[in-house]
């Protein structure tokens, strides 16, 4: 099997298993506080990879080394553990979209890599929708599926935060393995957000006394597919495909992400969004041409 035959598989599996995570994050949200959502997924996810550590028996001070770089995934995970509640599924998936476009200009602009005629139009076409779709609270105005321009702004930042993760992390993986790279971003996770998990307990109300079968679900869910297997798949895309290749499986996961907002949430399409999700993927899928 060649590289860009195993880049193509991570890619596919990590749209079929992540297409779920907005709408089962949304269900886990309703009864889980933010900042304890975010620890108590990333603390389960470190749990599950400590072992395979210890088997690889891993030089756990590497991690260390590979924090920094984590941070801008950590920034992007809080940004959308925020910001998904207030705007819906769909969007909050559709927006990731543009990771394709942005990581392409931070090639350009920092390292220099060329970007043919084509994808240049595709760039431009997935900003324009992308805009569209963070504007779509003030363009479809009490459209209730049309999200909420603070949800949609803060996602959007994340995911500028984690295109900057794809293209430094392409970098890394030519001296550390996607599972190094992986672990190191949850196990730094887990640790920024233990403090504000400590203060939401202390402020907040008893929600761990009423909690529901949905919300365990939804955060067991998200901590070891959502967490562990989809970001490990990621990583081996980047390793073997490269950090805009791997990007394009944003470019499946708007459709499988409102196939479950659908069934889960109820959350139905708008003019306004079928347009600019047109757009983006259009444009994603530009990016991605080799001609």
């Amino acid at each position: 099997m060649t590289d860009r035959q195993k880049a193509f598989l991570s890619i596919v599996a990590v749209s079929l298993l992540g297409g779920a995570t907005t709408a089962i994050t949304k269900i886990g949200l309703v009864e889980i506080p933010s900042f304890s959502f975010i620890f108590l997924r990333f603390f389960v996810a470190s749990v599950c990879i400590i072992p395979f550590g210890y088997l690889k028996k891993k030089n756990f001070r590497i991690y260390f080394k590979l924090a920094p770089l984590s941070l801008l995934a950590v920034f992007n995970i809080i940004l959308f553990t925020i910001g998904i509640k207030f705007t819906t599924a769909t969007i909050g998936q559709l927006l990731y979209a543009a990771t394709p476009f942005l990581t392409s200009v931070i090639l350009y602009l920092f390292y220099k890599e060329k970007i043919q005629k084509l994808r240049v139009f595709g760039l431009i076409l997935g900003f324009v929708g992308t805009g569209l779709v963070i504007l779509l609270p003030v363009i479809e105005n009490k459209n209730p599926f049309s999200g909420d321009l603070l949800g949609n702004l803060l996602i959007g930042i994340g995911v500028i935060s984690w295109a900057f993760y794809m293209v430094y992390s392409r970098k890394l993986l030519k001296d550390y393995s996607p599972f190094d790279v992986t672990s190191a971003f949850i196990f730094t996770t887990a640790i920024i957000s233990l403090p504000f998990f400590a203060f939401e307990l202390t402020v907040g109300d008893r929600w761990w006394e009423d909690i529901s079968l949905n919300s365990i679900f939804a955060l067991g869910y998200v901590a070891v597919v959502s967490t562990v297997i989809t970001y490990l798949l990621n990583q081996y895309a980047i390793k073997y495909g490269g950090s805009v290749l791997a990007s394009l499986s944003f470019y499946m996961l708007p459709i499988f992400a409102f196939m479950s907002a659908f069934v889960l949430l109820g959350e139905m399409l708008t003019i306004g969004l079928i347009s600019g999700g047109a757009l983006v993927l259009l444009g994603v899928y530009l990016v991605g041409s080799k001609k």
